[in-house]
Parts: C-alpha cells; sequence; structure tokens
C-alpha cells in the first residue's frame, strides 16, 4: 500500500478502474473540445503514488502534475509563465523536444487538464461550457500539492 494508505481519489472509481486496469476509456480520453492552447516547455514532471488495484492488473497510465512554462498562448484565457496541469500520463514527457503546442481542458478543481490526443481535438468549448472533472481529486483535508509531495518522496522526483 503506497504513503497515503490507498485513500487518495482519482477522478471517479469508473475513471480509475479504466485507468488502472484497462476497462473502458480512461477519461483522459473522453475530452471532446478544448478550453485554450498554448505553446510552453515542460519545466518538471511529478507522478503521483500509483493507485491501488487488485492483484493481476497492470497500470499503464496514472495521473501526474506537469508544469508548464508557457511561452505563447494561441486561444483561450490562461496566463503566461508557469502553469500546473494534471496529466494521465504512462511515463514522462521528453523535456529536450523544447517548447511545443498543448491543449489543454478547464477543470472543476479550477485548474486545467492536459489534453492527451489533442491533435484530434479541434474544436473549442463553449464559454458557457461547464468545467472537465479534474484528473486527480485529493481527499477531504489533503490539497493537490500533498498528492505532489507524496508523488516526489515516492519516485525521488523534482524534475
Amino acid at each position: 500500500m503506497n504513503k497515503l494508505g490507498g485513500s487518495f481519489l482519482l477522478a471517479s472509481a469508473a475513471a480509475s478502474v479504466a485507468l488502472a486496469c484497462g476497462v473502458g476509456d480512461a477519461l483522459a480520453q473522453n475530452a471532446s473540445c478544448y478550453d485554450a492552447e498554448v505553446s510552453a516547455r515542460i519545466v518538471s514532471q511529478t507522478p503521483t503514488a500509483l493507485p491501488d488495484c487488485e492483484d493481476g492488473c497492470i497500470i499503464i497510465s496514472w495521473p501526474w502534475f506537469v508544469d508548464l512554462d508557457v511561452s505563447r498562448v494561441h486561444s483561450g484565457n490562461v496566463p503566461r509563465g508557469r502553469l500546473t496541469v494534471l496529466a494521465v500520463l504512462h511515463t514522462y514527457y521528453r523535456r529536450d523536444l523544447g517548447s511545443r503546442r498543448w491543449k489543454l481542458r478547464r477543470n472543476d478543481l479550477g485548474g486545467f487538464n492536459l489534453l492527451r490526443g489533442a491533435e484530434e481535438i479541434r474544436v473549442r468549448c463553449a464559454d458557457d461550457q461547464p468545467p472537465a472533472t479534474a484528473y486527480i481529486k485529493p481527499p477531504v483535508g489533503q490539497t493537490l500539492e500533498d498528492l505532489r509531495r507524496v508523488g516526489r518522496e515516492l519516485y525521488d522526483r523534482d524534475n
């Protein structure tokens, strides 16, 4: 069991099962629109603690924190400079590739989810569209920063 005692929650139980055990579509793949498109380079990436799953499951992707240095905003309301986004990844992105375009979706925690496969998402979300569910939801009494700190401790990462 991880340092959080298996208590941290992903955005929804169905998404975490899909994410960890390959059943159905993972939440990260369900976006039909984006709220912002930016050019940015990766500053750091931190995986969260692996979710608990039953014996025999294979974890392919799980939630990460990705810090971007936004150099240009192509569309949407995003500040330039450092921006932390939530992502669902199999492994880290190569930071040596420099700046690239990213599509982001507002989430219900007030931040952004980084969209995978965003090249195929061509529609911008309507201004009145509700935000997406955040890829990571901390348990009561904890913050996203608590989850990031645990990930850094578990994986000895500060990259």
